[in-house]
């Protein structure tokens, strides 16, 4: 409890601190090829975010070498948090050409991407993976039920 408490005031204090020396760009949630050179904040916007959501949800961020250099060796760190300041979750470390896949709740979420060398990060929430679960078992009894004798 002690450590999500620290985390989430380190998180206010770094976002709100003029003296950071860092300008955080803000993009919305989803947000596909968005190049990064130092850190970026993408968060789901609740105009967009349905307020219907149930269950569990997949959040994926990919992170790639931008198309401009010729260095594929690149990482970034990445936190997911809540924005009511409930949790955080992280930090990940990301390699180039990979994504990070974390599940995630129905409350709203954002993702602070960190990195020293410029990176292309996508950022997308898969929702309701219970409802793809539920439809498909949905779909293999309908099977069962449909077939004729």
């Amino acid at each position: 409890m002690k450590t999500t408490f620290f985390t989430l005031c380190f998180i206010v204090c770094f976002f709100t601190s003029p003296l950071s020396g860092q300008n955080h760009q803000s993009y919305p949630i989803p947000s596909f090829n968005v190049l990064v050179e130092t850190s970026a904040v993408f968060q789901e916007i609740t105009e967009i975010t349905p307020s219907n959501i149930d269950g569990i949800r997949v959040i994926h961020v990919h992170i790639n070498a931008p198309q401009k250099t010729d260095t594929c060796t690149c990482t970034a760190e990445v936190l997911i948090y809540s924005l009511d300041h409930q949790s955080v979750l992280g930090p990940y470390s990301v390699e180039c050409g990979t994504t990070l896949s974390v599940e995630i709740d129905a409350r709203e979420w954002g993702v602070l991407v960190t990195t020293k060398t410029p990176v292309d990060v996508s950022v997308w929430i898969d929702q309701g993976l219970l409802d793809k679960v539920n439809r498909s078992l949905f779909q293999s009894r309908a099977n069962e039920f449909c077939k004729p004798d």
